[in-house]
């Protein structure tokens, strides 16, 4: 599998990840995954990480179905600068969401208490809890329920067309915008786990990233 590298220079790879590919190994995998492809071409992703080494220089995980755009550092101090910048909520990144309208709530939702994504711009914002077996899959929290010391994650959702959203988020939780679109009553196409219509793949991309270039100190703005 050959990966496209969207934009590179010294210390950082935008490398553009396609559905069905794991974007880092699980612990004890072996298995082909984003950051060992690009190890291939770029050995020095793997010489760089957080608390997780074997995720190397990746800022950012897709979830394994999602396709589209991620960081993978070059080198520990961009690793180290984008990792701040992004713990402080200044990496944006922009999916596309292809979506429909759910035929019926999922066990687990609270009621809705934001406008329809489909009528009007809004901001759709929980803390998420694990549910489901293993906790595979996750929910938003209501206020008053459990888990209220957990953070906040927003997803800012606006109407590109009928039924194509454009979500923003920084700080992601695993399954964020699958599990707001799904909340709102309009799930992502090809999203089996929350309700969406069947498909087959996962009609979620990523599509843009901006952010403070770690040497230059210039906004960079990468969009496919």
């Amino acid at each position: 599998m050959t990966i496209d590298i969207v934009f590179s220079d010294e210390d950082l790879l935008v490398a553009y990840k396609p559905p069905g590919l794991p974007t880092v190994p699980l612990k004890s995998s072996s298995g082909d995954s984003l950051l060992s492809i690009l190890a291939l071409e770029y050995p020095e992703v793997l010489q760089c990480h957080g608390k997780n080494e074997w995720e190397g220089g990746i800022l950012h995980r897709l979830d394994t179905p999602t396709r589209g755009l991620v960081i993978a550092a070059r080198n520990q101090e961009t690793y180290d600068y984008l990792y701040n910048e992004q713990r402080q909520g200044r990496i944006v990144k922009t999916y596309r969401a292809i979506v429909s309208e759910r035929e019926h709530c999922l066990e687990g939702f609270p009621p809705f208490p934001f406008q329809s994504p489909e009528e009007t711009s809004v901001v759709i914002e929980s803390r998420f809890r694990p549910f489901g077996p293993k906790g595979s899959s996750v929910r938003p929290v209501a206020e008053g329920k459990r888990f209220q010391d957990g953070k906040i994650y927003q997803t800012k959702v606006v109407k590109e067309q009928d039924f194509a959203l454009l979500c923003t988020i920084t700080n992601g939780f695993r399954h964020q915008i699958r599990t707001h679109l799904s909340w709102s009553g309009y799930p992502i196409v090809g999203d089996d786990r929350y309700g969406g219509k069947a498909n087959d793949r996962l009609e979620l991309e990523a599509i843009a990233l901006s952010f403070t270039h770690p040497r230059t100190r210039r906004e960079l703005e990468i969009r496919i």
